[in-house]
């Protein structure tokens, strides 16, 4: 299971009362594996350093889109960040 996935199952089985702590914590567990995954769909060349904002910002979009899925959003669990860029148009079709 992804940490997006684990952190999914942990907002929607559980009260969270501060979900912007979990998201804390969970942040810096992400970072590497997103970093890994941006450059792995050659979003980013294996050589370029990715921004901080951008890791960052592909966790919570990727966070959001698997709750979308379960029928929830990010926007349910304020004061949790919203992704301020929308990532499905960079992101490749695994079915090409």
């Amino acid at each position: 299971m992804t940490c997006h996935r684990l952190l999914v199952v942990i907002l929607l089985t559980n009260e969270v009362a501060k979900p912007h702590l979990l998201w804390d914590q969970f942040k810096t567990g992400l970072y590497d594996d997103v970093k890994h995954k941006l450059h792995y769909m050659n979003y980013y060349k294996a050589d370029q350093e990715i921004p901080e904002d951008n890791v960052y910002n592909y966790s919570l979009w990727d966070l959001n889109r698997i709750l979308v899925e379960m029928g929830r959003s990010l926007a349910d669990f304020l004061p949790i960040p919203l992704p301020q860029q929308q990532w499905a148009h960079r992101i490749p079709n695994s079915l090409l």
